[in-house]
């Protein structure tokens, strides 16, 4: 039904790596890599990155200018478990203090944090950071979109660098390889010298532009990798892969396969009346409320709940027939239940789920487009783009040249974007809605199929009660 029903939920795969050095004052720089499988939200890759102080106090975001000084909270060390209190309001967290000097988690799927080093020197290497953000949506709710993208940089040793970037937005991931339709790439490549000092590196680009970013390193005896501006940069041992070390200006390797901009796009509205035509029109308009039930890798067993008219929306999820979560919005009011534990949900949870009325086929209603028609229309190959807002958080419609709805993308707070393309369209109710969600990493898959959908189903009270009561 929705995308960010997809995006709450159940099967957590958990893989932690990189480095440590024990540190059991906290003195220093920790961090994790946590791979999870979300049936509502497809292959996610949570990474965690926590600058300890001795004062007390951490500091998570890396990326920020004064992450030397800045706080995100406090924590405790009593009896080797460590306790954080973040200052938003965030979830507490708890970690034990391993004798190696490895933080290790105490609830929920294990992962653990290790130590990186600060250095004045690195040795010739080439690094990577991949990025995939990907949700799965099923039925008419969300289907949804995102991005993938590539960064490469190489450090010759002798303080010189070179870097080059890649990325995709819209559609990719066919089964027999290659990228569906919709594609928009777009390359560059710079280089300059560098300079290693306390925990960062200072970028002078070959234009005069200097960055000075954090920056700590993980040698190949341990996890091989560099954390640059708060991201991880694994080492890529493939040779051609290198970006050339040029002196002078940013050049573009590649140019940018859209359309111009300027020349005959179509208006949000004449796209708008095409998908509707595509999709079923007025019978659109009649949906009040919506059952989907779809079976996702994993043994999974998802049931989502909308209720257009009252803001409502629901999913369940249950392996092997037993409930592990449930989340619902009710207007501005929601929760999460897991395992007979009740909590709110955090402003950004409540934010997606609102999200999900405004995109796939349910964003075509006509109660809930407007927005799509403030939009601004771009073009992607022979594909469009539609981009516009929810509040502060944007969101995408990517529609293809025979005006085939091929995916959506929103972003949270500026949060990279999430993607997922659909396939086996079928009918009902004069109504066509993707049957297969397909959703990737790149190297993972996720597939959603939809076992059952019920449009207009009478929901009483009891459909959205707390488990239990």
């Amino acid at each position: 039904m929705t995308k960010d029903l997809l995006l709450f939920l159940c099967l957590f795969i958990v893989k932690t790596s990189l480095v440590c050095a024990q540190s059991p004052t906290l003195n220093g720089v920790y961090i994790g890599a946590e791979l999870y499988n979300t049936p509502f939200n497809g292959m996610q890759i949570n990474n965690i990155v926590i600058s300890f102080r001795s004062d007390g106090t951490f500091n998570n975001a890396l990326n920020q200018a004064d992450w030397k000084t800045k706080s995100s909270g406090s924590y405790t060390v009593k009896n080797n478990l460590v306790q954080l209190t973040f200052k938003n309001g965030d979830e507490s967290k708890k970690y034990k203090l391993a004798a190696n000097g490895h933080l290790e988690s105490t609830a929920g799927i294990k992962h653990t944090l290790y130590k990186v080093k600060k250095v004045t020197v690195i040795p010739a290497g080439l690094y990577e950071k991949r990025s995939a953000s990907t949700s799965g949506g099923i039925g008419t709710g969300m289907p949804a979109v995102g991005a993938f993208s590539s960064d490469l940089i190489y450090f010759d040793g002798k303080g010189n660098f070179s870097t080059e970037r890649s990325s995709v937005v819209g559609v990719t991931g066919d089964a027999v390889g290659g990228t569906i339709g919709g594609k928009f790439e777009k390359n560059g490549k710079t280089s300059g010298t560098y300079k290693l000092g306390d925990g960062e590196i200072t970028l002078t680009f070959g234009n005069g532009t200097v960055a000075k970013q954090s920056f700590f390193y993980s040698p190949p005896n341990e996890e091989d990798l560099i954390l640059l501006n708060g991201e991880f940069y694994f080492r890529n041992e493939d040779d051609k892969e290198k970006p050339a070390i040029t002196q002078g200006t940013t050049v573009s390797s590649k140019t940018n396969t859209s359309k111009p901009a300027t020349t005959g796009l179509p208006a949000p509205a004449s796209l708008l009346t095409q998908l509707r035509a595509h999709y079923g029109g007025e019978n659109i308009d009649k949906l009040t409320t919506v059952r989907e039930t779809a079976t996702v890798t994993g043994n999974m067993q998802i049931i989502a709940l909308t209720d257009i008219l009252n803001n409502r929306i629901r999913a369940e999820v249950r392996q092997n027939g037993k409930l592990l979560l449930v989340k619902q919005l009710d207007g501005n009011e929601g929760w999460q239940w897991m395992n007979g534990t009740k909590k709110p949900l955090t402003q950004d949870e409540k934010d997606e789920l609102t999200l999900s009325l405004y995109q796939g086929i349910l964003g075509l209603h006509k109660k809930l487009n407007s927005s799509f028609l403030t939009g601004t229309v771009s073009a992607s190959g022979d594909d469009y783009i539609v981009t516009f807002y929810r509040s502060k958080n944007k969101l995408l419609y990517l529609i293809g040249s025979d005006y085939s709805l091929k995916g959506n993308a929103y972003s949270i707070n500026s949060a990279p974007a999430n993607i997922s393309i659909y396939k086996d369209f079928t009918k009902a109710n004069g109504i066509t809605y993707p049957a297969t969600t397909e959703s990737s990493d790149g190297k993972n898959k996720l597939v959603s199929n939809t076992t059952s959908i019920e449009f207009n189903p009478v929901l009483t009270e009891d459909s959205w009660k707390m488990p239990g009561s």
